[in-house]
C-alpha cells in the first residue's frame, strides 16, 4: 500500500532526517546568536555584564582579575582587554568577543551648534575640467593623470598648501611641464602635467580644487581635560563623498540665523554664520575620523557653564524605547523626546548602529525632525549619554541613525 511504503521509507531514514534537522537548527542558531552578540563590549572595572539571558551562550562578561587571558594594553592607561569565547549551549564555539575593561567615565553632554573650519592636507582635487583655448579647442590636460580625491602636495619640488600656491606655480610655468607630487589613497606618487594656455592668455591644468571647508555641526561631548567629540561622522567632500584629510582645523561659536524645516524628500538645515575671530574660537580640530571629529577645547561655551558631567552608557545598556536628544533651539539648550526603534550591536556602518525617531511635538513643529546641523547631537537614556545623531532619512525627517557614544570615545 502507498501509505505503508511511505511509513517504511520514513522509518529507514528518520535518523538522517533528525541529523539534517539538527544541523539546520544549529546553523540557524549560530547565525541568529552571532547577530545578537557584539564583536566587542566595554565593561566598567569591577562590574560584570550579561550578554542576554535569552541567549543560549556564555552569558556573563567579567572584569575581574580571575580572567587568565587578561592583559595590559600598551599605552592605554587604566584599560585591559581580553577575548571571551562564547559557546552555544556551552559546547559549540560561536564567537570571540573582545572585552574592554574600562574605568568609569563621565563627560559633559553638549548639544550646542558649532562652526567648523578645516584646511585640507594639500590642495584637494574635486574634479577635472576642459579648457577653452584661443584656438577653440577644449583639452583636459590632467585627464588620465589626476583623479578626484587626489591631494597635490608639491609642484616642481616646492610645497603647495593653498589654491593660491597652486595657481601661482601653474601661472609661472609659461606652459612648461610640471612635476607634481600627489597623495592618492594614502600613497604618495609622482606625475607630470603640461599646462594649457587659455583664451585669456593664462595657463591652467584643468582641475577644480579646494583647500578648506567650513560648516555647521553639533558638539557632542567634552571630557574633564577638555577633549571633545563632535558630528559622529567624518567631514567629507560633498562632490567626491570622500573623507577629507585635514592639516588643521578649529571650532568656533556659530550664530544660528534661521531653520529650514525638513520635509519628506527635502532635508532641513540650520542656517548660521561663523565669525572667524580669536574671541569666538573654541578650540582646535586634530582628527577627522569616520566616527567624528576630535580635538581640544580652549574655552567652554557660555551655554555649557555649570553643566554637570554624566556617566557614559555602553552599547549593551542601550534599550529600545524612550530617550532624549540635546539640541539648541531659539538660543536655548533643549532636551527633546525621541524613541530608539532598534539597536544593531554589529552594524556594518558604526554611524548607523541605532535607529531613532523624533517624537517631541515641539521639535517636529519647528524643524520637521532631524535636520542638517544636528549631526553630533547627544542622546541620553536613563541618565547616561549613550549615542550621537549622525543621519536623517530623506524619506522621513523624523527618523534617522545614531552612533554609540563608546565608538566615538574609542576613536579618539
Amino acid at each position: 500500500m502507498p501509505g505503508l511504503r511511505i511509513f517504511h521509507f520514513y522509518r529507514k531514514r528518520r535518523k538522517k532526517f533528525f541529523y539534517l534537522y539538527l544541523i539546520c537548527f544549529l546553523a540557524f542558531s549560530l547565525c541568529s546568536v552571532q547577530a545578537y552578540i557584539p564583536d566587542s563590549i566595554s565593561v566598567t572595572r569591577g562590574n560584570s555584564v550579561s550578554l542576554g539571558s535569552f541567549l543560549p551562550v556564555t552569558k556573563t562578561v567579567r572584569s575581574g582579575s580571575e580572567t587568565a587571558a587578561s592583559y595590559e594594553v600598551a599605552g592605554t592607561a587604566g584599560k585591559d582587554d581580553y577575548e571571551l569565547e562564547c559557546r552555544l549551549f556551552g559546547l559549540v564555539p560561536v564567537k570571540n568577543v573582545t572585552v574592554h575593561i574600562v574605568d568609569e567615565e563621565q563627560v559633559i553632554p553638549c548639544g550646542i551648534p558649532i562652526g567648523i573650519y578645516v584646511q585640507t592636507a594639500g590642495v584637494y582635487v574635486v574634479d577635472l575640467a576642459q579648457i577653452e583655448t584661443a584656438e577653440g579647442g577644449s583639452p583636459s590636460p590632467a585627464k588620465h593623470i589626476l583623479k578626484a580625491g587626489d591631494y597635490i602636495l608639491e609642484v616642481n619640488g616646492i610645497a603647495v598648501e593653498t589654491k593660491e600656491d597652486l595657481v601661482a606655480a601653474v601661472s609661472a610655468s609659461d606652459g612648461a611641464a610640471l612635476a607634481l607630487t600627489v597623495r592618492r589613497n594614502g600613497e604618495t606618487m609622482e606625475c607630470g602635467v603640461t599646462p594649457v594656455q587659455t583664451a585669456d592668455g593664462s595657463f591652467q591644468i584643468g582641475i577644480w580644487v579646494r583647500d578648506d571647508m567650513a560648516g555647521i555641526g553639533t558638539l557632542t561631548y567634552v571630557t574633564e581635560d577638555g577633549a571633545f567629540g563632535a558630528l559622529g561622522h567624518s567631514i567629507s567632500d560633498t562632490d567626491t563623498e570622500s573623507r577629507i584629510e585635514i592639516k588643521n582645523g578649529a571650532l568656533y561659536l556659530a550664530d544660528i540665523l534661521s531653520v529650514i524645516r525638513g520635509e519628506k524628500g527635502n532635508p532641513g538645515e540650520l542656517v548660521g554664520q561663523i565669525s572667524y575671530t580669536e574671541s569666538t574660537r573654541l578650540g582646535s580640530i586634530e582628527k577627522n575620523l569616520a566616527n567624528g571629529i576630535f580635538g581640544t577645547l580652549t574655552s567652554l561655551p557660555d551655554e555649557l557653564s555649570g553643566t554637570e558631567p554624566v556617566s557614559v552608557g555602553y552599547k549593551q545598556e542601550v534599550e529600545e524605547g524612550p530617550a532624549q536628544m540635546l539640541v539648541e533651539l531659539d538660543g536655548e539648550l533643549c532636551s527633546c523626546e525621541i524613541e530608539i526603534e532598534s539597536v544593531d550591536l554589529n552594524a556594518a556602518e558604526v554611524n548607523q548602529s541605532i535607529r531613532i525617531r523624533i517624537t517631541d511635538e515641539e521639535l517636529i513643529e519647528k524643524t520637521g525632525g532631524i535636520i542638517q546641523g544636528f549631526s553630533g547631537a547627544p542622546i541620553l537614556q536613563n541618565g547616561k549619554i549613550i549615542a550621537a545623531v549622525t543621519h536623517v532619512f530623506v524619506s522621513d525627517p523624523q527618523e534617522g541613525y545614531a552612533i554609540f557614544i563608546e565608538d566615538m570615545l574609542q576613536a579618539e
